[in-house]
C-alpha cells in the first residue's frame, strides 16, 4: 500500500503515556474531570488508580505513582471515550498544566482496504523483511492467520522487538481483530498505527494534531505523504489551546455521591448489621475522610 486518497483523513491519537516527576502529576485535576465526565475508578493491587470510561468504551487510564516518576496512560478506548464525551482538549490542558514528558503516543488511520492484500503488498514491497521509518532499518514482524474466507491477514509490524527505537508502527486488519476479539463485525477496515516512543520528541500537541507526526512517521514507507500536510516538527507544544475546567468539584460530589451504586451496596450491608450497622459505616467513612489509609485501617481492626 504505498498511495492515500487525501489529507484530511480522520488520523487519530490511540494511545498517550505521559509521566512527570513525582511532585508533579496533576492527579487532583486529572481526577476532577474523570469523575465529572462520568468514569468509575479503583485502586488496583499494584497501588495505582484504575479509570475506566463511561458509556460502554473499552479500555483503561491508570495513573501510576512512584517513588521516582509519575506516569498517566490512556489507552485508545479510553481516547476514544474522551473525545465523544468532548474533553478530549480539557484533558489534554490537565496534562500540560505541569511539567511532563510525552512517552508514547499512537497516531491510527483506518482506511477501507482489504488488509491481506495491504500485507501482500508489503511483503512484496520490502522481501527483505526491513523497513527504514526513520534512517535505521527494522525487523518485520508479521503475526497471520486464515481468515474464514481464506485469505492470510493479522498484523505486519515494523521495529516491534525494538526497544530503543524512536519510532514503530505497525498495520493490521482491524476488522478481523475486533471480530476475533469482541464478536463485531465491522466493514473492511485496515488499520495503519504508528507509535512515537521515549525521546523522540512527542508532544502534547501531538495527541491534539496527530496528523503530522502520523505521516512523518508513516510517510514513504507504509503510506504515500498527501499534499498539504504540515510537517512535524518535534518538541513544539504550540497549537492547541488550553481549554478551562467544566467540571464543579461541589456538583461532582454530589452527583457522584447521590448516584453511588457502591455506597448503596454498603448501606445494605450496613443495614444486615442490625441498628447500628450505619452508625459502623459513618465511622468507617469518617476514619477514612479523616487520613487514614486502607492498610492503616486493616492494622487498627486486626
Amino acid at each position: 500500500m504505498t498511495s492515500s486518497p487525501g489529507s484530511d483523513l480522520p488520523i487519530i491519537c490511540d494511545w498517550l503515556d505521559v509521566t512527570f516527576a513525582p511532585t508533579d502529576c496533576p492527579s487532583p485535576q486529572l481526577n476532577l474531570l474523570l469523575l465529572g465526565a462520568g468514569f468509575s475508578v479503583a485502586r488496583t493491587k499494584g497501588g495505582f488508580r484504575l479509570y475506566l470510561p463511561p458509556g460502554g468504551f473499552r479500555g483503561a487510564l491508570t495513573v501510576e505513582e512512584r517513588s521516582k516518576w509519575s506516569r498517566v496512560s490512556a489507552s485508545g478506548g479510553v481516547c476514544s471515550a474522551l473525545r465523544s464525551l468532548g474533553v478530549w482538549e480539557e484533558y489534554l490542558s490537565v496534562l500540560g498544566s505541569s511539567p511532563h514528558k510525552v512517552s508514547r503516543i499512537d497516531a491510527a488511520l483506518d482506511l477501507a482496504v482489504d488488509a491481506a492484500d495491504v500485507i501482500a503488498s508489503l511483503g512484496k514491497r520490502y522481501p527483505a523483511g526491513r523497513v527504514n521509518l526513520s534512517r535505521k532499518a527494522m525487523p518485520v514482524t508479521r503475526m497471520l492467520t486464515v481468515r474464514e474466507d481464506g485469505r492470510e491477514s493479522g498484523t505486519y509490524y515494523v521495529g516491534r522487538d525494538a526497544k530503543a527505537a524512536r519510532f514503530t508502527a505497525r498495520v493490521y486488519d482491524k476488522s478481523l481483530q475486533m471480530l476475533e476479539r469482541f464478536g463485531e463485525l465491522l466493514p473492511v477496515t485496515t488499520r495503519f498505527e504508528v507509535t512515537a516512543c521515549k525521546d523522540s520528541g512527542a508532544t502534547l500537541r501531538d495527541a491534539a494534531l496527530p496528523a503530522a507526526i502520523f505521516w512523518h512517521i508513516a510517510a514513504p514507507a507504509l503510506l504515500t505523504r498527501p499534499e498539504g500536510v504540515a510537517m512535524w516538527v518535534p518538541n513544539q507544544d504550540q497549537g492547541w489551546v488550553t481549554v478551562p475546567p467544566s467540571f464543579n468539584p461541589a456538583e461532582t460530589l454530589q452527583r457522584r455521591v447521590e448516584s453511588s451504586a457502591e455506597l448503596e451496596a454498603f448501606l445494605q450491608v450496613a443495614d444486615a448489621m442490625g441498628p447500628s450497622g450505619r452508625a459502623y459505616l459513618l465511622h468507617l467513612l469518617q476514619r477514612r475522610l479523616g487520613g487514614a489509609s486502607p492498610s492503616q485501617e486493616a492494622s487498627e481492626a486486626a
